[in-house]
């Protein structure tokens, strides 16, 4: 408000021969102009009192801002996005946060498209609306259609079941430039324009995008893109409560990068893996996933679930679910 300045587009009453009136008395900033005593503008704008109250209160209600009651905004509960996973549910402590952005990190063939493919369902079934992007072509409609099922364990209706996957919008895409001007339209609520009540996002995956700068010589326009994104991403959930939910791969740390400083430098899990996309990438996320095979056999369906960083929970937490034809359970 203080630095606003006092212009006739601000209120029909303020003319332009009431603006000079004001600014000769050297109040040219709505702060200056709603400060001043009623009767002190009666003699400067000669209009009635009546009109210079109305101005004011406008005014206020336009620039000054509103005070909420802190205990009962954070009385308010905040309800969150089940995953359609108990297990994963508990360990996050209650499922999703609308605004809050997680990463389910892991090496390939860890279940981490499953997984986001079954908190997908989950969220569609509470007849909220989710957007996919899918950078790998890894989303199966098939596949969808059998974690809604459950292998017959849920009855839906064949109406119900179109209805359920209708919400779940997935779009394809292969550039990162492409990825953050979709993000960055739906930061600016064009979702809203659609009439969608988006609560959850999901890209599923970041590497696959951005390896494609692997051989760049420079490094200015990947980061760059990175910016946007995270910047997009956190506006997105901000702004609108959505749910944010990343994809990134857990690299291992091998011999020859072992003796390189940098990488040394780097937070690894206790598994010795760290996230792709570099040490910028790291503390992008709010809470980070780490998806692995139980005890290193392949063969198992069996995936330990812990939490590697989050602002709200314990580190090291962990749990276990199974990958089965139905989703993760």
């Amino acid at each position: 408000m203080a630095a606003t300045q006092l212009t006739a587009d601000l209120h029909p009453l303020l003319t332009e021969y009431v603006i000079k009136k004001l600014q000769k008395n050297r109040l040219t900033t709505v702060y200056s102009f709603v400060k001043v005593e009623v009767e002190q503008l009666i003699k400067i704008t000669n209009l009635p009192a009546e009109s210079i109250v109305l101005v004011k209160n406008q005014l206020i209600d336009r620039f000054g801002g509103h005070c909420r009651n802190a205990q009962a905004h954070a009385a308010q509960p905040t309800v969150r996005l089940g995953t359609g996973i108990s297990a994963i549910d508990a360990l996050i402590q209650g499922g999703l946060i609308p605004g809050h952005i997680y990463e389910f990190c892991g090496e390939s063939g860890s279940g981490k498209t499953l997984l986001c493919m079954t908190i997908a369902a989950s969220v569609a079934l509470e007849r909220y609306s989710v957007y996919y992007i899918d950078t790998k072509c890894d989303f199966s409609g098939r596949k969808m259609q059998q974690i809604l099922d459950r292998n017959g364990q849920r009855k839906l209706s064949e109406q119900e079941l179109g209805h359920t996957m209708a919400r779940i919008k997935v779009e394809r895409i292969f550039s990162p430039e492409l990825l953050v001007q979709v993000v960055e339209e739906l930061a600016t609520g064009k979702h809203l324009e659609e009439g969608t009540n988006l609560k959850l996002l999901i890209i599923d995956s970041l590497p696959s995008l951005w390896y494609l700068y692997q051989d760049s010589t420079s490094s200015a326009e990947p980061l760059g893109l990175l910016t946007k994104l995270i910047c997009s991403l956190r506006k997105l959930a901000a702004q609108h409560a959505v749910a944010i939910g990343l994809v990134n791969l857990a690299v291992r740390v091998v011999e020859e990068m072992a003796g390189n400083t940098a990488e040394v430098k780097r937070k690894l899990c206790p598994n010795g893996s760290y996230p792709a996309l570099g040490r910028y990438w790291e503390s992008a996320p709010g809470t980070r996933l780490l998806l692995e095979r139980y005890e290193n056999q392949p063969e198992s369906i069996v995936r330990a679930v812990q939490v590697w960083k989050s602002n709200y929970l314990r580190s090291g937490d962990r749990t276990f679910v199974r990958m089965t034809g139905s989703g993760v359970r």
